[in-house]
């Protein structure tokens, strides 16, 4: 909010923070960012206004603080707004994880500070991004193109980053439409044009055109779109790394190879037998006989497990599972320190002199 007018700031803040009267004791706290000449020399600096109910601003300067100050709207160069208690409170429960949870809080905010759209970067517009987030975590893609449709914030008053964020959550909202063609020339295209385009962002479009790709039953291209993602992530979306691994293994289902490997009679024992085991594997004659893309499949299976100890696979897999073997099950080959000592060759007798 650069250069933003204190006036329509506060023209809002009424809205967002009760005054002082209502909880004297503890008052809630809204967070800004301000710059003023008679805070720290008038660099910005965060502070927490209780109230701003007429010309004056009253805040304190951290959040425990108990010493109110006071100042003049007009003293003001900038005011940011940043976050509320009940903000914070949603954005944590992301931070966890719990992305249904915080997107019902995130949406009570878009509610509750509606009045303040008018201001950029207001709490209900970012509330609005942070829902859509959400849903975007979620892969919840039906629910990201409910939330275009009545998207509160123009994308002009976004970041240019948020402004990617939005069009990639408008790519992604073609999914339950099946139209993959939209999702294949815009995907493409966003890749070719958006050069600092974030990581996430740009596995969301390797997944979507790995997406495209399977529809086509074009299994290997597919399977290169997703690791492209899997790279991209770098651990940063969970659900979208597993749905990329999974999404993988499927494509190995279908291809003739792997199928026939799996109906071996050694493989289906095996896959029995792990449910009583869990350590159960193919024999060795079935394990060097394996096609490469059981290999890569069986290996992106552990890859899974390792990433995602909490989350099973579907049984339909197991023929992977029970298809690897652990490299610390393989005896390593031997150096030349590492082999056995060896007599010395003996000198071939010599013939007696007469």
């Amino acid at each position: 909010m650069k250069a933003l007018s204190v006036i329509m700031v506060l023209a809002g803040l009424s809205t967002l923070v009760p005054a002082m009267a209502q909880n004297a004791q503890n008052p809630q706290r809204l967070r800004a960012r301000a710059a003023a000449p008679a805070i720290k020399n008038g660099r910005p600096t965060d502070i927490y206004i209780l109230s701003a109910n007429g010309p004056m601003v009253q805040f304190v300067e951290s959040r425990e603080s108990q010493e109110v100050l006071q100042q003049m709207a007009s003293a003001f160069k900038t005011l940011y707004i940043f976050e509320t208690d009940d903000f914070v409170d949603a954005k944590v429960a992301m931070e966890n994880r719990k992305y249904q949870d915080a997107r019902n809080k995130f949406h009570a905010l878009v509610n509750k500070y509606a009045s303040t759209l008018s201001i950029k970067d207001s709490l209900s517009a970012r509330a609005a991004v942070y829902e859509l987030e959400c849903a975007m975590r979620m892969m919840d893609w039906a629910g990201v193109k409910g939330l275009l449709a009545k998207f509160p914030v123009r994308g002009s008053n976004l970041s240019p980053s948020a402004q990617d964020d939005l069009e990639v959550a408008k790519i992604m909202a073609l999914i339950p439409d099946k139209d993959w063609n939209g999702v294949k020339s815009r995907a493409a295209s966003f890749l070719a044009t958006k050069k600092n385009a974030t990581r996430l962002q740009q596995a969301r479009m390797k997944y979507a055109l790995g997406a495209a790709a399977m529809v086509a039953q074009d299994w290997n291209k597919a399977l290169d779109y997703f690791a492209e993602a899997l790279v991209l992530l770098h651990g940063s979306d969970e659900e979208l790394a597993s749905a990329c691994v999974v999404r993988s293994l499927d494509s190995y289902l279908h291809m003739p190879d792997v199928a026939k490997f799996l109906e071996d009679s050694a493989v289906t024992a095996a896959v029995e037998a792990r449910k009583h085991n869990p350590e159960t594997v193919i024999p060795d004659l079935q394990m060097k006989a394996r096609p490469a893309h059981v290999k890569e499949a069986a290996a992106l299976y552990r890859l899974h497990e390792l990433m995602l100890p909490d989350r099973k696979l579907p049984a339909k897999y197991d023929g992977f599972v029970v298809s690897y073997k652990h490299p610390a099950a393989v005896a390593p080959a031997q150096t030349p320190a590492q082999a056995p000592a060896q007599a010395p060759a003996q000198a071939p007798a010599q013939p007696e002199k007469k």
